[in-house]
C-alpha cells in the first residue's frame, strides 16, 4: 500500500530536483549521492537494487525522475551515456514502479521535436535532431509502457536555486553583470519556463493522478536572443554585450531544434493557466536580489 502523497524525487541535487524537494514535506529527496543522513535516500539509477531498496523503504504513491545528462553536446560525444541514463534507467526504474504499484512522472524535453514547426502539441509527432533527444525519446517510451506514468515535457528551465549549475537565464545575466561579451542565438524559439510553475505543474498533476503525456512551459514563446534582450532591459544590463549569431553558426556537437516551443493547451485544461509572463518572472528575480 503506497504512502498518499509521498513523492520520491530521483535527482534531487539538480535544479529541478532542489526546487521539489523544498517545495514540501512530503517530498523525498533521492540522489546518487545524498547530502544528508536525515531524510536523503540513496539512490544510483544504473545500480537496480539502490532504486528497488528506495522503493520499498519509501513507499511513495509517485516517482519524479529529473535525473538526466543534461548537456545536449555531451550526449553527442557520449551516447552511451546518455542512452544508459535516458532509457536503460528509466526501463529498469519504471519497471520496478510497475511492479509496486508505484507511479512514476518522467521529466523530458521539447528537443524531441526537429523544430521545423513548433510550437508542438503532445499529438504532435516526435523527430529528434539530436542524441539528446533520441534518447529522451525512448525514455518517454520505456517509462509509459512498463508502469502507469506521465510524461512531462519542458523547455528552458530557469530561475534562482542555490547550489546548482548555471541555467541558460541565470548564465546570460552572471556573464553580463561581470561585463562579459556573450553570443546569443537568434533563430531558436522556445517558451522560457519559471521553476516554481514547473513545480507547481508538477505537483497538480500527481494530485490529479495525471497520465500519458503532458507539456508545461512558459507562457512566452520567444528568442533565446529575445530573452536576454528582456533580461537587460529588466535588470538595467548592457545589451551592447550581447552579440547575435545563428545557431548553425556555433559549431556545436548537437544540432538545436530551432522552433521547438510547446503549446500547453492541455495542462491548462488539467490544472488552470498557471504562471506569469516572462518579463514577470524576470521583475521577481530582481527584486530577490539574489543569483543563488
Amino acid at each position: 500500500m503506497n504512502r498518499p502523497g509521498r513523492i520520491l524525487v530521483i535527482g534531487a541535487t539538480g535544479f529541478l530536483g532542489r526546487g521539489l524537494t523544498e517545495s514540501g514535506s512530503e517530498m523525498v529527496p533521492a540522489a546518487r549521492e545524498p547530502e544528508d543522513a536525515t531524510g536523503w535516500v540513496r539512490v544510483d539509477l544504473e545500480d537496480s537494487p539502490t532504486v528497488e531498496r528506495a522503493l520499498d523503504e519509501v513507499d511513495p504513491a509517485w516517482v519524479v525522475n529529473t535525473a538526466a545528462v543534461t548537456s545536449v553536446d555531451g550526449c553527442e560525444k557520449d551516447p552511451a551515456l546518455a542512452r544508459r541514463i535516458h532509457v536503460d534507467a528509466v526501463s529498469k526504474l519504471a519497471q520496478a514502479c510497475g511492479e509496486r504499484r508505484i507511479r512514476l512522472l518522467q521529466l523530458s524535453t521539447n528537443y524531441v521535436f526537429d523544430g521545423e514547426a513548433g510550437p508542438y502539441g503532445e499529438e504532435d509527432e516526435a523527430h529528434p535532431l539530436s542524441v539528446y533527444g533520441r534518447t529522451k525519446l525512448e525514455g518517454e517510451a520505456v517509462a509509459l509502457s512498463e508502469c502507469e506514468a506521465c510524461v512531462v515535457r519542458t523547455a528552458v528551465l530557469f530561475g534562482f536555486q542555490s547550489g546548482v549549475r548555471p541555467n541558460f537565464v541565470t548564465w546570460a545575466l552572471s556573464a553580463l553583470q561581470e561585463g562579459e561579451s556573450i553570443q546569443v542565438v537568434t533563430d531558436e524559439w522556445a517558451n522560457p519556463t519559471w521553476l516554481p510553475d514547473l513545480v507547481t505543474s508538477i505537483r497538480g498533476l500527481t494530485e490529479k493522478g495525471a497520465t500519458g503525456v503532458v507539456h508545461v512551459a512558459g507562457r512566452d514563446y520567444l528568442t533565446r536572443y529575445e530573452m536576454v534582450e528582456a533580461l537587460c532591459d529588466v535588470f538595467g544590463l548592457r545589451s551592447d554585450l550581447v552579440k547575435p549569431v545563428r545557431s548553425a553558426d556555433l559549431g556545436q556537437a548537437a544540432r538545436r531544434p530551432l522552433r521547438a516551443g510547446l503549446r500547453t493547451d492541455c495542462v491548462d485544461r488539467l490544472l488552470g493557466s498557471i504562471g506569469a509572463p516572462y518579463r514577470q518572472h524576470l521583475e521577481t528575480m530582481k527584486a530577490a536580489g539574489t543569483s543563488g
